[in-house]
């Protein structure tokens, strides 16, 4: 099976209510975002990012691909955390009228989620499990493929048997190739 990068996601800027801001350092830089917060309670956003956004209201486009219905797609996050892996990634879908369809918890470095057929839309939400420091570099989205694309040498012509050429092709039928 092999896997190709789709999309990469940084965090380069902080929109309201998408991030934990009382009492936090935050800082951007070409090592990704540094957020510091000693007093953090387990369970909090850390930051969030969305597939869909209004931007009427958000004021940014979305920082996440499309992705294919049904699909399952493999995601590696480049987080360094104190204490060592005291976070969690959130994985939230949704339905084209914005009901949650459900969830799913990323708890190590990687890990491979399911995109439902259902699904119109998602979210990341990385959450804090107690920690005070957290070095974002970025999250990696790949697609997951079993076998290589079927290629052709040359393209298909498309060509139909003499008695079976359809009436509606009776003006054109000195155009259209016959086997």
């Amino acid at each position: 099976m092999s896997k190709h990068l789709i999309h990469r996601v940084t965090w380069d800027q902080v929109y309201s209510g998408d991030a934990y801001l009382y009492g936090t350092s935050l800082a951007f830089g070409e090592d990704g975002a540094v957020f510091e917060n000693l007093r953090m309670a387990s369970g909090k956003l850390i930051c969030r990012f969305y597939s869909a956004t209004n931007y009427q209201v958000k004021r940014t486009s979305p920082n996440l691909p499309l992705l294919v219905p049904g699909q399952e797609y493999r995601l590696e996050l480049d987080i360094d955390a104190e204490p060592q892996g005291r976070f969690f990634l959130e994985v939230t879908y949704f339905n084209r009228q914005g009901e949650q369809l459900g969830f799913e918890v990323l708890r190590q470095h990687q890990g491979t989620i399911h995109y439902p057929e259902a699904a119109f839309s998602y979210e990341f939400t990385l959450k804090s499990a107690g920690a005070s420091r957290l070095v974002v570099k970025g999250i990696s989205i790949y697609t997951l493929e079993d076998a290589q694309p079927f290629k052709l040498d040359k393209p298909l012509e498309k060509r139909y048997l003499a008695e079976e050429l359809p009436a509606d092709l009776y003006l054109v039928q000195n155009l259209v190739k016959t086997i």
